[in-house]
């Protein structure tokens, strides 16, 4: 095959029953002069052989002796790539036929310092049965606006310029979570996203029972981009990390950890106290009228 022209990485583990429906959704784009290299980041469920089923030479697989996380599964793919632009799906979301056929002329008509462009997604918050569109919001302060918080689901809408990576740098290895917030936020110092506003895709999320792996991914994301936080205003910075403690609290109360929670809570609680009872009370309703329902 030559070369094409966008390589899509699909990093997965332990997802043999979404795997080929991710990969599908890439290989039924009106943009076809693609590869799609999925790295199997030592899945024990026979994620690779369901991989290794779809008949299609643009299918490439990578399978890692051990695991190693997103971040490492995506330089993988990012390293193995060949393709001129890069694009980012998880293995358990999809993507709308005209995701790549969209996105790709945002940046061949873009300054060359712009290298990346994202999209609106139509996101299912499997725990709660709750379906909503979140649109791509554009800014003219993207350094703020990714300071603040990550709502681009990147994971799934990235599409980038390959050079990128060389100059901002592959995502962290050291950041079980939030590692693709993390480059965002790298990139974001030296230029801007584009994107397309109305939805190209479909987001599932579900949470994980990984409440201490993301309070470690928040110390450190939170030590990292320090500066960062530190620059912007009073009330945007006490937001900003009242949001990033609430996501571990969250997490830790979906395992029923409420104990291990309180940490991330009175982190919380110090920046935006009003914030987090208000985020509490409504995340207390949501769990209550799920239970009615059940």
């Amino acid at each position: 095959m030559s070369r094409p022209r966008v390589s899509t990485i699909v990093p997965t583990f332990n997802r043999a029953g979404s795997i080929r429906t991710a990969v599908e959704s890439a290989l039924r784009q009106t943009m076809a002069d693609q590869e799609v290299i999925v790295v199997d980041d030592a899945s024990h469920d026979g994620t690779a052989d369901i991989v290794r089923s779809i008949d299609d030479p643009r299918v490439r697989l990578i399978v890692r002796g051990r695991n190693g996380g997103a971040a490492a599964a995506r330089n993988n793919g990012v390293a193995a790539s060949q393709g001129d632009y890069i694009a980012f799906l998880d293995s358990d979301d999809v993507w709308f036929p005209e995701k790549l056929a969209r996105q790709l002329p945002l940046l061949e008509t873009a300054a060359p310092s712009i290298a990346v462009a994202c999209s609106g997604v139509e996101m299912h918050l499997l725990d709660h049965g709750i379906t909503r569109i979140q649109p791509f919001e554009t800014t003219d302060n993207w350094a703020r606006r990714l300071a603040m918080a990550c709502d681009l689901s990147p994971g799934t809408t990235l599409f980038a310029r390959r050079v990128v990576f060389e100059d901002v740098g592959p995502l962290d290895e050291t950041l079980p979570r939030f590692e693709d917030w993390d480059w965002l936020l790298r990139y974001s110092r030296k230029s801007c996203v584009v994107g397309v506003r109305e939805p190209l895709a479909r987001v599932h999320n579900r949470r994980a029972r990984l409440g201490d792996c993301v309070a470690m991914s928040a110390k450190r994301f939170q030590m990292k981009h320090r500066t960062t936080f530190a620059a912007l205003a009073p009330q945007d910075r006490r937001t900003a990390l009242a949001d990033l403690w609430l996501q571990v609290a969250g997490t830790y109360a979906f395992e029923g950890r409420f104990v291990a929670m309180l940490p991330s809570v009175l982190a919380a609680m110090r920046q935006r106290p009003m914030l987090t009872v208000g985020r509490l009370a409504t995340a207390a309703g949501t769990v209550l009228n799920s239970h009615r329902v059940r």
